[in-house]
């Protein structure tokens, strides 16, 4: 297949062990496909996007780490700050338990969930901005901006300063493929300059693996099928491994991401994320 041998290629020419931003930016957005709030089946999403936060986060540059699923206000705040103050964690979620409702839920779970980053910030100091919402659905990208910029000022901080932000990848993506704006497009406009990493595994439940792109325009999305895959975890021997998506190439061709889509998406790869990190489980 020319496309995989040339995405081959292109990522052989155009990886790094590690992140290497060379973009100029104030927030590097690690957009994580979430894992599963009720069960540690999906674990590799975590252990992926937690690594990768802890690389950005170790640069002495990035003055606080805003993440999504840190609500702003309710029970997932007070756990977060009760953790910070005195390393109190809540109690472990058993999903035998019945009667809890989802904020206790998220606050047993998500704590523990990014507890390494946790841990790193209380011995390497970083404002935590609180920038999750209950709203769902269309609002959801602007309550999520607002409640980032909101934390951002009530910490003092200017538009000048950096840091890491994680968020599903649908809202980190620099091209919305819906008619409202993504977080991403929404803090540009507010002048807060962004470059958005894409955390990808090889964790499958289903037909579609978290890895899977597919060869854009090649047909309709709605007529794609399992044999249309392209794994991109398939394409690398070790991970994880960062790739710059677009980047010169060969006799001045365009990266060959930008042939590619996620399937979901009718916006191409490149158009999305300026970069893709892949991990095995």
């Amino acid at each position: 297949m020319a496309l995989v041998d040339d995405l081959k290629d292109y990522i052989a020419r155009n990886s790094t062990p590690t992140t290497v931003i060379k973009e100029k930016h104030n927030v590097v957005i690690v957009g994580e496909t979430h894992a599963f709030l009720k069960s540690t089946e999906s674990e590799i999403r975590t252990k992926a996007a937690v690594r990768l936060l802890l690389e950005l986060l170790a640069d002495v540059n990035y003055k606080y780490f805003a993440n999504e699923s840190y609500q702003n206000k309710g029970k997932i705040r007070s756990g977060v700050d009760d953790y910070l103050r005195t390393k109190t964690l809540p109690p472990v979620f058993d999903p035998k338990q019945t009667g809890l409702d989802v904020e206790e839920i998220g606050k047993r779970v998500l704590v523990r969930r990014y507890q390494p980053v946790l841990d790193f910030i209380r011995t390497n100091p970083r404002y935590i901005l609180n920038m999750g919402t209950l709203i769902d659905g269309e609002g959801r990208d602007a309550a999520l901006a607002q409640h980032f910029l909101d934390e951002f000022k009530a910490r003092g901080l200017h538009l000048g300063d950096a840091g890491v932000m994680l968020l599903g990848s649908n809202h980190a993506s620099a091209t919305s493929d819906f008619e409202y704006s993504t977080v991403r497009q929404i803090l540009q406009k507010s002048s807060v300059s962004c470059v958005s990493v894409k955390v990808l595994t090889d964790f499958k439940k289903g037909d579609t693996p978290d890895d899977a792109v597919f060869e854009q325009n090649n047909k309709p999305l709605s007529d794609l099928t399992v044999g249309d895959i392209i794994r991109l975890t398939s394409l690398v021997d070790k991970t994880p491994v960062t790739i710059a998506v677009n980047r010169s190439w060969t006799n001045s061709r365009a990266s060959p991401f930008w042939r590619l889509t996620f399937g979901q998406s009718k916006v191409s790869v490149a158009a999305q994320f300026e970069y893709i990190v892949l991990q095995k489980a």
